[in-house]
């Protein structure tokens, strides 16, 4: 064991420590260093019992986690990952050097497939992680080839434990392109709502950025796995090309439809089709991409729709003139608020 100085360490620090997690997770190993530790430092007993029980709720933590909960556990896996840029494939050489090192994405997989664990048996996982800034997005491809597009301020975890199963974990958008497998290898993407995707070999959209979730099939056929969480109970639901859900986060309520799909996928080729597109939807589109509040005095404004397509391009200031000039109204920015009115 690497001697370290963890006289100094936070509770979030420890739980994110190798040894200080193999202490805790191996009771019945008897570890001097430890034992000694704490008879050195009595005063870092507090620190302690609460880093022991951020590691003992790693595995028996339920699918379902609470808006705070999910905030944190984000901030704790981007923090691990060491703000890794864009997709990148944990090398299998060092995997074991680092595994405890990426706790928190390994928290990933436990928390939300049940008490599944990413180190059994000599098994070495992939796991991949990418993520996007306001005013951004990013295409690339996961190790099975399938191609994934993600929209600005978005979060994706990719990972993958052997031939059966292929997970993925989205916060924010994306658009899926997912590899068809000869071995039926399932390809699931979780939306920390209740709600996850299965699939084969499909492409599709799926938007949790928002009070809802939108998930919408542009190719294939995909399985939704819906749990109500006010009544407990379960869903299933298949979805066909031209089909949508939306799926409320706060009630567990969700209503599927027909629907033009490119108008939920266009903006992976840089077009942002609108039909009947009211000035609420371009609030939202705003408040996505760039974090920018859209705030309007007359509520009713907010139901002015237009109909068309335009350039969707990646700058605030750009789409503000855009959505301006289509909507003619007067656009007032004050920093990250623009307050709205007619002219």
């Amino acid at each position: 064991m690497a001697f370290k100085d963890y006289s100094s360490y936070s509770a979030r620090e420890f739980a994110l420590d190798e040894d200080f997690q193999q202490w805790i997770l191996e009771p019945e190993v008897h570890h001097v260093f430890w034992e000694r530790w704490l008879l050195q430092y009595p005063d870092k007993a507090p620190v302690i019992r609460e880093a022991r029980q951020l590691v003992q709720s790693i595995g028996f933590k339920s699918y379902q986690l609470s808006s705070g909960e999910k905030e944190h556990l984000w901030e704790a896996v981007w923090s691990g990952l060491e703000e890794q840029q864009g997709a990148e494939e944990i090398p299998r050489s060092t995997w074991w050097k680092h595994a405890w090192k990426y706790a928190a994405v390994l928290v990933i997989g436990t928390l939300l497939a049940g008490g599944w664990w990413m180190m059994q048996d000599g098994n070495k996982p992939v796991i991949v992680s990418a993520h996007t800034k306001l005013g951004e997005t990013k295409t690339f491809l996961l190790p099975d080839s399938s191609e994934v597009t993600l929209n600005a301020d978005s979060k994706l975890l990719y990972a993958a434990q052997d031939q059966q199963l292929r997970e993925v974990w989205l916060d924010g958008e994306a658009f899926f392109h997912v590899k068809h497998k000869s071995s039926q290898q399932k390809f699931i993407v979780h939306t920390y709502d209740n709600l996850s995707v299965e699939v084969l070999g499909t492409q599709f959209n799926v938007n949790s950025s928002g009070k809802e979730i939108v998930v919408v099939l542009q190719q294939g056929s995909i399985l939704l796995n819906i749990g109500e969480m006010r009544n407990d109970k379960a869903a299933k639901m298949y979805l066909k090309p031209g089909e949508l859900l939306r799926y409320n986060k706060l009630d567990g309520d969700y209503t599927k439809s027909s629907v033009n799909a490119s108008r939920y996928t266009s903006w992976r080729t840089g077009r942002l089709v609108m039909e009947d597109y009211s000035l609420a939807d371009a609030a939202a589109f705003m408040q996505q991409v760039f974090g920018k509040t859209l705030v309007v005095r007359d509520t009713q404004l907010l139901n002015y729709k237009v109909s068309g397509s335009m350039p969707l391009i990646y700058d605030a200031d750009t789409m503000l003139v855009q959505l301006r000039r289509v909507f003619r109204m007067q656009f007032n920015q004050r920093g990250d608020e623009v307050w709205i009115q007619k002219k």
